[in-house]
């Protein structure tokens, strides 16, 4: 049996509409760790990393090399980051995430991770799965459509 159109449409709403609510929980999450957005964001990327230069910060967050200058200091200034040497190549000063930093994220995940969980706990397995698919799918989409509208198509 083909997808009913219609349940489509309203998926492709929710979508829609569920980027507003990603960044207002995104502007919230910052301003909870006590942070701007564009500090935040970069304490994100720095997260997900066991550290990063700031030419590869710079690049994930797709701004110069000076904005990450600045994005780093005051991540530092904070307490939220630090610079260490690389400890493979000495030439190499590596970014990354302080302990207190990583803490802080983790409780302003905690609450929407453990009302994930328990929504999702109503599911059964197949349809976890299919959850899953989805998502992993949608994240893809999403990446490639922002890389098109970075090289100016649509």
């Amino acid at each position: 049996m083909a997808p009913s159109p219609e349940l489509i449409e309203q998926i492709l709403e929710q979508l829609s509409v569920m980027t507003v609510d990603v960044e207002e929980l995104s502007g919230a999450t910052a301003n909870f760790v006590r942070l701007n957005r564009t500090d935040f964001h970069a304490l994100q990327v720095l997260s997900s990393s066991s550290g990063m230069t700031a030419g590869e910060l710079a690049r994930a967050l797709r701004v110069t090399t000076g904005a990450t200058t600045r994005v780093i200091d005051s991540l530092v200034a904070a307490g939220h980051a630090r610079r260490e040497w690389d400890p493979e190549d000495r030439r190499r000063i590596l970014v990354s995430v302080t302990p207190a930093a990583l803490r802080a994220l983790e409780r302003s995940r905690q609450g929407l991770r453990d009302d994930a969980r328990q929504a999702l706990e109503g599911f059964r397995p197949e349809e976890l799965e299919t959850i899953l698919r989805f998502l992993t799918g949608t994240r893809g989409l999403l990446r490639d459509q922002a890389r098109r509208l970075a090289r100016g198509v649509s």
